[in-house]
């Protein structure tokens, strides 16, 4: 009997107490965005984008896009990948409630059949796409190949995308998992855009799989610089004086 209840509990409540947390308290952080120009120029003209960042990363992600991407275009939606775990179920029942469309697999397990159904929502009804590159057991801050697989099926750009805040919670995971604190500041960052060939060799898969860890690791440092390097924050004082 107390399996049932807990089972209950874990599939029916925890689903909607996950969900109204995470609106409660990202509601309270302020972030700036930058360089992010192309994708509400992509959401006005119905475009769909496969957004790439890394798994630590995962936590503000989907509230961002409710909140933020949506409100641009509100008849568009994201198609997230989540693991089939009992943890990753719970996790995409999470992500539904916040308005998204989830498709379940890895690179490890059913991962074939959630890119086909990825690949597929893409290019029929234009569906946006989230992936960690890095997800969803590692290593940490690798690409997989999975992300070009749905770029060159598609020929949707790919935009990597991060955040970073002034007061966090790093949790002790694989990937040291990222929860922003309630009433915090920081900043989300896009880089470039990335085509992928439908057509490319294994040195040039390779090759784009580096270039696209570069990137986001450019990006990411760039967040964390513009919160804590001192020089930098100077810089910006001056140019709002200016």
């Amino acid at each position: 009997m107390s399996g049932k209840v807990s089972s209950f509990f874990y599939e029916k409540v925890f689903p909607y107490l996950g969900a109204f947390v995470i609106r409660a308290l990202f509601s309270t952080v302020r972030m700036r965005w930058i360089r992010d120009q192309f994708m509400f120029d992509q959401k006005k003209k119905g475009e769909p984008i496969i957004y790439a960042f890394w798994h630590n990363r995962l936590a503000y992600m989907a509230y961002a896009y409710q909140y933020v991407v949506q409100g641009v275009n509100r008849t568009n939606t994201l198609v997230a990948m989540i693991s089939r775990s009992k943890d990753g179920r719970l996790i995409g029942r999470v992500i539904e409630l916040l308005g998204l469309r989830v498709a379940y697999g890895s690179s490890s397990r059913h991962g074939t059949e959630a890119l086909r159904e990825m690949i597929r929502l893409v290019k029929e009804e234009k569906l946006d796409c989230g992936i960690t590159p890095d997800g969803p057991r590692g290593p940490k801050y690798k690409v997989q190949g999975g992300v070009l697989s749905v770029a060159q099926a598609t020929g949707a750009p790919i935009v990597p995308i991060t955040y970073d805040v002034k007061h966090k919670l790093v949790l002790r995971s694989w990937d040291r998992f990222i929860v922003p604190l309630p009433f915090t500041h920081g900043y989300f960052i896009a880089g470039e855009p990335m085509w992928i060939p439908e057509e490319i060799s294994d040195e040039e898969r390779e090759a784009l799989q580096k270039n696209l860890e570069q990137r986001l690791a450019g990006i990411c440092d760039e967040a964390h610089n513009l919160l804590f390097n001192k020089k930098i924050k100077k810089m910006q004082q001056s140019e709002k004086k200016g």
